[in-house]
């Protein structure tokens, strides 16, 4: 069973937008969101949830799961059908809503009878049955795999306790089963901080009980913490921890112990709270600070392994392993393109996509007519990412910024060839404070500049535009310097030295550039930070024009081997022609 950890949107509910929710989630490293609704939801139009999910992909997040925040989608319990009709008529508009937002799941919980007509659940229950396969086919339709329903803490909201959940999932279970082509599957979103108490406070059925119940039809988790009597529900904070009842542990062994009786493979927990006092100045700024301590808490309490969550794998560079050597191509997103104002969420997004280092440009405003990035920035990153710092200066005082980076810790530091008269020394300089060295080169600069200072490098970074700006088109003549770089290397016995390409790394370019020889982009505004998609789609691009590209270089390596080999052929002596040889 892998774990997985989730935010419920609920808490911002009239109080903060969807993009400062996504910022903090990328921040914390938690990239599962459930929609939870909100009464204009249904009457808004698509366009408004295709802007929503591409600011989402823009911070990393994934909209997984959509839930009911109220208990609008109710009316099936009601004798009125005028009741019924709406509740139909908005549950599909929320699937709806879930297959522009690309959600697996869509659900509520039931609805609630009456309290005075309580003879009324049975028919309610049988109501609500006879619509949930409707929606079934419905939402299959709609590319929805999971409708979800979650178990309540009181009578007139079933099901309730564990008879009510068995027979509930029974039924609707065996209607899939009867059709599983046309119908999505029906499983449980079980909140663990749901237990049931009588008219006379008496307990009839704890949070664990429930769970345990649900386990054959359990999809996911709202997770949150409550009192002994079920009476308000809060958060993880330390001060809320130390009232609460909920052992969020206790129910992480039961998942992982007894996963082979669950439907599911995966369960994300979402964290559903509904925060501080909506609407007082002096409450609703603690809920950023809610969020996150809760979410740190259950890190650290739900994730089998904290460290997910924390600290996501990197992806693996894209390899390809032809008949010579096997090939690397490296993503080092351009952070001057990022928003200045948030850049440490966009360093979390860019961690989360999978980035194998960031390329920071140092300029001093002489030697290029820019200042983007300065010094202390990089000295503050060092020690809050995972990921190799590769800094290029682009300035005319290169030891100056050599000796301000010693202490900095950055993996990698590339220099103009241009501004630096003592380049041996500066190049020997740089591996001194532990830092591999590199020789940047404009684009018409030759790649002469290299001849005696090839012992002194680890990579090559040749610029595919005038250095300064992002934005630019690249020079004609690029790709030639590319494919002229890796044969001049490979010709001087340095073939292991990576090409770094910085400048218009597009998607159009990419496959070009990887294919001339190119081991390493520089990604800015034309490919990972491009406006027209989000950037987890953007990092697909990119992906894919990379694999075109090994693909390109691998048939032109092909191609070069096949040539030599007929050459060498040609120039051996043909042992059956006996008119050379010497009586």
């Amino acid at each position: 069973m892998k774990l997985s950890l989730g935010v419920k949107s609920d808490p911002i509910e009239y109080r903060y937008s969807f993009p400062w929710l996504f910022r903090l989630m990328a921040d914390e490293g938690v990239t599962h969101l459930q929609f939870g609704s909100f009464f204009e939801a249904y009457q808004l139009p698509d366009a408004y949830f295709h802007r929503l999910k591409t600011q989402a992909d823009n911070f990393g997040i994934s909209i997984d799961s959509l839930f009911t925040a109220h208990r609008e989608l109710g009316g099936f319990f009601q004798e009125d059908q005028e009741w019924q009709a709406v509740a139909r008529r908005n549950f599909e508009r929320f699937i709806e809503i879930g297959e522009i937002l690309g959600a697996k799941s869509v659900g509520s919980n039931p609805g609630a009878v009456p309290r005075d007509l309580l003879g009324t659940k049975a028919r309610g229950t049988n109501c609500y049955l006879a619509h949930m396969k409707e929606l079934m086919r419905f939402a299959k339709q709609r590319g929805i795999e999971w409708l979800t329903v979650e178990p309540m803490s009181c009578l007139a909201e079933p099901p309730t306790l564990p008879d009510e959940v068995r027979e509930m999932g029974e039924i609707l279970s065996k209607y899939h089963a009867e059709n599983p082509e046309t119908t999505a599957r029906v499983g449980y979103c079980t909140d663990i901080a749901h237990g049931y108490l009588n008219q006379q406070g008496e307990h009839g059925c704890k949070p664990m009980e429930l769970f345990e119940a649900t386990l054959p039809w359990l999809y996911e988790l709202h997770l949150k913490n409550t009192d002994d009597r079920y009476h308000s529900t809060f958060g993880f904070e330390p001060e809320n921890l130390a009232k609460g009842i909920i052992d969020v542990a206790s129910f992480r062994d039961v998942l992982l112990c007894r996963a082979a009786e669950i439907p599911v493979k995966e369960m994300t927990g979402y964290l559903e709270i509904g925060g501080p006092k909506l609407g007082r100045d002096y409450t609703d700024s603690q809920l950023e600070d809610q969020l996150r301590s809760s979410l740190r808490h259950l890190k650290e309490s739900f994730l089998a392994t904290p460290e997910a969550a924390a600290a996501p794998a990197a992806q693996s560079p894209v390899v390809i392993t032809g008949a010579n050597a096997a090939t690397t191509v490296k993503i080092a997103p351009s952070m001057m393109c990022v928003d200045p104002m948030n850049f440490e969420s966009a360093l979390r997004r860019v961690e989360l996509l999978g980035a194998d280092m960031l390329h920071m440009d140092v300029m001093d405003g002489r030697f290029v007519p820019n200042m983007p990035l300065g010094v202390s920035l990089i000295e503050a990153l060092a020690p809050k990412t995972r990921l190799p710092i590769d800094v290029h200066l682009m300035v005319e005082d290169n030891d100056l910024f050599i000796e301000l980076l010693e202490k900095s810790g950055v993996a990698q530091i590339s220099v103009h060839a241009e501004s630096c008269p003592h380049l041996d020394r500066t190049l020997a300089r740089i591996r001194e404070i532990g830092a591999k060295a590199g020789v940047a080169l404009n684009p018409t600069t030759s790649l002469d500049a290299l001849d005696y200072v090839l012992e002194r490098l680890d990579y090559v970074l040749l610029m595919t535009v005038n250095p300064g700006f992002a934005g630019q088109k690249m020079t004609p003549a690029s790709l030639r310097k590319i494919a002229d770089c890796r044969a001049y290397l490979d010709q001087r016995g340095f073939n292991h030295f990576p090409i770094q390409v910085d400048g218009n790394v597009s998607f159009e370019n990419i496959s070009a550039m990887v294919g001339a020889g190119a081991d390493c982009l520089v990604a800015g505004t034309s490919s990972i930070f491009h406006r027209g998609a989000g950037w987890n789609e953007n990092i697909g691009h990119l992906r894919a024009a990379i694999s075109s590209g090994l693909n390109l270089r691998q048939a032109t390596l092909s191609r070069i081997n096949r040539r030599e080999s007929a050459r060498l052929t040609q120039s051996e002596p043909n042992q059956c022609d006996t008119s050379k040889r010497v009586a």
